[in-house]
């Protein structure tokens, strides 16, 4: 690894290469967060514009998965999924309580806010990639070149819902540009590097307050730079110390655990109070079946990851990275190998899961940081190739830049996140169809987390209990029921049976109560006879207005979801899919077999629908049997739905009841979207 030398040929480069001084602060008035920065003003201009586009384009409601949970945990001060978000909470907490401001708006620029702040520790290090000899105009370019990549789909979209990335991503940036900026003084070498070491060292045991898997693998990533310093004798042996105290005051967030779990009137999930349920919850016990993966397994993974970002417009911003990390990693104290370090230790971190699905879109938090190195080395790289003269050449990548921002699912121009109310409406449906004191069982966490904002920040519906199954196994989960709906009659947690059996007798305890619950194989499971309700099956005493619920309730909010958002809100339209799938299967289960036709072709796109398709005459539906075999386990994986398998299952209905010819359209159109299942069968046909 090369270095910058020590002393700078003159005063000029010796100012160009150290931090901010008292005069360059006098002379902009501009911060400059701790990192070295030139041209302050188009920085900062490029943040706010940047940051005026995430606030603009953001989910302003509850969004699916873990942002329920995680904006209750921050509006209430409350506690989160393990290890725990302490960080997170605290911003979410201080932004979603500020004077007129709405509480899920706050709580959302706690992703929007970090997200836009990022460019300026991500433009410190493109600017210290191009070098003390850049010119003005190229250094002021860098940042806008910089933001322009950061309306890539894959940045813009952790930014832009209630989640932990954006925050982690900021601190990881921060600690890189604070490692890659040159020493100026040759005497004042060790003291520097060793002060810089130290904030960078806070700034990742910040980042591990926020996550600790991307805290971790950026630690990893620098730590070959540091090392290197110190053999070069720029730094003295006890960098390395330095940097695990610094790591370790920055984990003093984590205070907020102890304290947080002395609460008893909010949400704490796993509620560790004892030294086995902290060791628990903190060593992310809940999670280890995910984690048994063969090395074959991990492998595959992570070429699947580099095949998804090339159809997914990341090789540009990838490979131009790339380019300027290694031709100009020389004026960085961090070195030619840092970037590509971190992107495969990040790569390698969301591979290790045995569930693997590449619409997850928490993959782009995870790698977010190694994006943002990437932009800064692609915006040097140009930066670079304008000053030298290939003014051409340099104005064509940065539009392949731009291009591949523009040219990523969503774009920029068709994304309705700041519409999308889809968790919301779910959650609502459900406890909206509720009888009066309903027990509600969710099988899923797709809206899970909106149940329990819901009820708990909002107050709707206190009357109805909602168990989550996937957390019938946590006595922490039924303790919040017990603490929410004390008149619910008491049972015996531990006894035969295991998860099932436990919930079993939590139904025997309170069998005066109708119950209502997602899914038809569930309500098997627990031995409950189900009928047709509306987004979720009755059971029991409420199945004795099942005429009246037969109605097309589910079709008709999954439809109006679908064409409202589109795919400009990701995951929206695969939950959509999701829902009306497996609706859709327990409504044929459950004996409604024209419902369950028309729920799940709500969940397909207009642009997936068989156009020349005739509509399916009710009483050929009607007379369908009653779905009683087992269905497909379907070749292609999915993080959500697949609106070609719910085309597959049209398609099969259709086979049964009007014959084969009346079923080939939707299976063609199954195959058209590539569903291996569709495109054997009808091959077969064919």
């Amino acid at each position: 690894m090369q270095h910058v030398p020590a002393e700078p040929a003159n005063a000029a480069g010796a100012a160009l290469q150290s931090a901010p001084t008292t005069a360059s602060h006098a002379l902009t008035g501009l911060p400059t967060l701790g990192v070295s920065l030139r041209a302050h003003g188009s920085v900062w201009l490029a943040t706010a514009a940047l940051f005026a586009y995430y606030v603009a384009t953001m989910a302003r409601d509850l969004s699916l998965y873990d942002s329920g949970e995680l904006t209750l945990a921050a509006v209430q001060l409350g506690l989160g999924h393990p290890p725990g978000q302490p960080l997170h909470a605290l911003l979410g907490f201080a932004l979603s309580h500020l004077p007129a401001m709405p509480h899920l708006l706050g709580a959302g620029l706690a992703s929007a806010l970090p997200g836009a702040l990022t460019l300026v520790p991500a433009s410190s290090l493109g600017q210290t990639l191009a070098g003390p000899g850049a010119r003005p105009s190229t250094l002021r370019a860098i940042p806008w070149c910089i933001a322009g990549v950061a309306l890539h789909a894959s940045l813009w979209e952790p930014a832009t819902r209630v989640e932990v990335y954006a925050l982690a991503t900021f601190f990881a940036v921060w600690a890189c540009a604070r490692l890659a900026e040159p020493t100026a003084v040759q005497h004042s070498v060790a003291s520097d590097g060793e002060r810089a070491v130290l904030q960078a060292g806070i700034a990742l045991g910040l980042c591990a307050c926020v996550n600790p898997m991307i805290a971790l693998c950026t630690g990893l990533a620098l730590a070959p730079a540091i090392v290197a310093r110190m053999a070069a004798g720029q730094l003295r042996t006890r960098a390395l110390a330095l940097a695990v105290a610094g790591g370790v005051l920055g984990l003093l967030p984590y205070v907020y655990l102890p304290l947080v779990v002395q609460r008893h009137d909010v949400m704490l999930w796993g509620a560790p109070r004892d030294a086995g349920s902290v060791w628990r919850y903190l060593s992310l016990r809940d999670y280890a079946h995910n984690q048994q993966i063969t090395a074959a397994q991990w492998l595959s993974h992570g070429l699947a990851w580099l095949q998804w970002a090339t159809t997914n417009w990341l090789l540009p911003v990838l490979g131009l990275g790339l380019a300027g990390h290694l031709s100009l990693g020389r004026r960085s104290t961090l070195g030619r190998s840092a970037y590509l370090l971190l992107s495969t230790l990040l790569v390698a971190a969301v591979s290790f899961n045995v569930v693997w699905n590449l619409d997850v879109p928490d993959y782009n938090g995870y790698v977010a940081s190694a994006l943002w190195l990437a932009a800064a080395g692609a915006a040097a790289f140009c930066a670079e190739a304008f000053d030298a003269g290939r003014r051409g050449a340099a104005m064509l990548l940065a539009l392949c830049l731009l291009l591949a921002s523009f040219a990523a699912t969503p774009n920029v121009f068709a994304r309705t996140r700041c519409r999308d109310h889809l968790a919301r409406r779910l959650a609502e449906q459900v406890l909206h169809e509720a009888p009066r004191d309903a027990l509600v069982i969710a099988e899923g966490d797709l809206f899970a987390g909106a149940f329990f904002y819901l009820q708990e920040e909002e107050h709707q519906r206190p009357d109805v209990s909602v168990l989550v199954y996937g957390l019938a196994s946590s006595s922490w989960h039924w303790e919040r029921i017990a603490q929410l709906h004390p008149q619910l009659s008491p049972f015996a947690l531990r006894g035969p049976g295991g998860k099932s059996g436990r919930v079993q007798r939590w139904l025997h305890a309170n069998a005066q109560r109708a119950v209502l619950l997602e899914r038809f194989e569930l309500a098997q499971e627990l031995g409950l006879r189900a009928c047709v309700g509306g987004l979720y099956l009755r059971t029991g005493t409420a199945c004795a207005d099942e005429p009246r619920a037969a109605q097309p309730i589910a079709a008709k909010l999954l439809g109006s979801q679908l064409a409202l958002l589109g795919e400009g809100s990701p995951s929206a339209a695969g939950a959509i899919a999701d829902v009306a799938y497996f609706v859709g299967e327990s409504l044929w289960r459950a004996g409604a077999p024209r419902l369950a036709f028309v729920t799940l072709l709500a969940g397909v796109p207009n642009d997936m629908l068989p156009k020349a398709a005739a509509k399916p005459a009710p009483i050929e539906l009607e007379m369908l049997p009653t779905l009683t075999t087992e269905l497909p386990r379907w070749q292609r994986g999915a993080a959500l739905g697949d609106p070609a398998r719910n085309l597959f299952l049209a398609a099969s209905m259709l086979a049964a009841s009007a014959g084969p010819a009346a079923a080939v359209p939707y299976l063609r159109a199954a195959a058209d979207a590539q569903l291996p299942e569709a495109v054997q069968a009808f091959e077969t046909q064919h």
